[in-house]
């Protein structure tokens, strides 16, 4: 059992005591570099590609930075088994810098997708890094409570990121704005070196999984240039080819003696499998948003950069203050949420493909607070329901598992969403008409993945009910 399992007579921990004080704010941090640094990024980057061309590239911007989170994500647990949690989050925080200085001193689009990709790779092992040490360092009982912070954290990530990219670009320039991002990384550095001494050290037996980190790269990159070649049908060819890739990835990764992922994804029966599913759906659903909304905003509408960043990051800021709104319900009310969120999801994205191209812009927002609602809602329990049940042995790997392959959705969902984008000309002169257009295919394929992640969860509470009743029938230990 876990030194944080709860006994049966203990009474409900509380989360705001002086012991989870540090290793809150730690868990906060790491996750919120990720969000402020996401924010600053979009915000700057549609005026740096009107600078420097390449809007062809868009969609790259988020491919590849999430090609190089998952490959971060992966090796997490044998960074954290080689070099300890504390050393794993400092080296990852001096690459996020890296990132950020090579994106700002950018001659071109392709050193601004270098940059952001070292950037990606950083941030992968420090979101990564921050789940496994929440299961680690909380009460089982409080983790819902500590992704309501995390949701609280994303709601101030929506807040600064925008003001601060669109302030640093519209007073002084997107460079400047990638080089205050390159600097974010500090405090979290600082507070890491403090608590991290040699604490839930575990250590990494086996060789390092450099095939299996290969074949992930390789298979999302593949998926992630598929836009760039010249036909809808080579782009189709390369997104099979990449997802073949990291199956194989994953079948290797099953039969090793040590997993960078749990081994029981992807099955279709697991329960945490199940739970793992909807995580990759939902946000290869949501791709289309974050690729296009920024952008379509500013070149289109005519926002400013600030503006368009706010505006673009209205469903972050409704799942955080959903999240926050759900974080006490009692369990009875789990389930309920758990299926609303993908089916409110698929909502808003529909709402977005019908409203993104002459409606008023409230009806944007409105579309864009029901995208974020979906996920605040459900993501905390769901994230909750797999830790709990990951196989006995593949904690870590269940851990990492939830932020590599939410991230490998989000690269898949981005490089389709490029496809169409491009294909429908949102690479060219925006119009009413392509804008409409290209919104069916980018926001309305996303409602059809979103369902696709409402069927998921229903498997998923039927497995867990099914496993409830078990229990209770004596056939299974707790």
């Amino acid at each position: 059992m876990s030194d944080h399992a709860p006994s049966a007579d203990s009474s409900p921990p509380r989360l705001l005591q002086r012991a989870n004080i540090a290793p809150l704010a730690l868990v906060n941090l790491g996750v919120g570099l990720h969000a402020v640094i996401w924010y600053m990024a979009s915000t700057a980057m549609p005026t740096a590609i009107g600078e420097v061309g390449g809007a062809e590239y868009l969609s790259w911007v988020g491919s590849l930075y999430l090609v190089t989170t998952i490959i971060g994500g992966a090796v997490t647990a044998m960074l954290k088994g080689h070099f300890g949690a504390r050393n794993a989050m400092l080296g990852a925080g001096f690459v996020v810098m890296v990132g950020g200085f090579v994106s700002a001193l950018a001659p071109g689009v392709t050193l601004i997708l270098a940059g952001r990709a070292i950037q990606g790779l950083g941030e992968g092992v420090l979101i990564a890094l921050s789940y496994v040490i929440t299961r680690e360092l909380f009460d089982n009982r409080l983790v819902p409570r500590v992704f309501g912070t995390l949701a609280a954290t994303w709601g101030g990530a929506v807040f600064f990121g925008p003001l601060i990219g669109g302030v640093l670009t519209e007073v002084f320039s997107w460079r400047i704005a990638f080089l205050g991002a390159a600097l974010l990384p500090l405090p979290m550095q600082a507070l890491a070196f403090m608590i991290l001494r040699d604490r839930h050290e575990r250590v990494f037996v086996g060789k390092p999984p450099l095939l299996r980190v290969f074949l992930l790269g390789v298979g999302v990159i593949g998926i992630a240039v598929a836009d760039r070649l010249g036909s809808s049908v080579l782009g189709a060819v390369a997104i099979g080819a990449g997802i073949v890739a990291v199956a194989l990835a994953l079948k290797i990764d099953r039969h090793s003696g040590t997993h960078l992922i749990t081994t029981v994804f992807p099955s279709l029966r697991h329960r945490v499998s199940l739970g793992l599913w909807i995580l990759i759906l939902m946000p290869m659903g949501e791709a289309g948003v974050f690729v296009y909304t920024p952008y379509l905003l500013q070149l289109d509408r005519e926002l400013t950069p600030t503006w368009a960043g706010y505006f673009g990051a209205i469903h972050a800021l409704t799942w955080s203050l959903s999240a926050l709104c759900v974080a006490s319900l009692p369990p009875r009310w789990h389930s309920t949420v758990i299926l609303a969120g993908p089916a409110t999801l698929a909502l808003g994205l529909a709402l977005q493909a019908l409203t993104m191209a002459a409606a008023p812009l409230l009806y944007v927002g409105i579309a864009l607070a029901f995208v974020g609602i979906g996920f605040g809602i459900s993501h905390s329990f769901i994230n909750q329901r797999i830790m709990a049940a990951a196989p006995e042995g593949q904690e870590d790997a269940t851990a990492t598992a939830i932020p590599t392959l939410e991230c490998l959705g989000g690269a898949i969902g981005a490089a389709a969403v490029g496809l169409i984008g491009n294909a429908a000309g949102f690479d060219g002169v925006l119009s009413q008409q392509v804008v409409a257009q290209g919104s069916l295919g980018v926001f309305g394929g996303g409602a059809v993945i979103a369902l696709m992640a409402v069927v998921a969860a229903f498997f998923f509470l039927r497995s867990g009910a099914r496993h409830a009743e078990l229990v209770r029938s004596g056939a299974l230990a707790e």
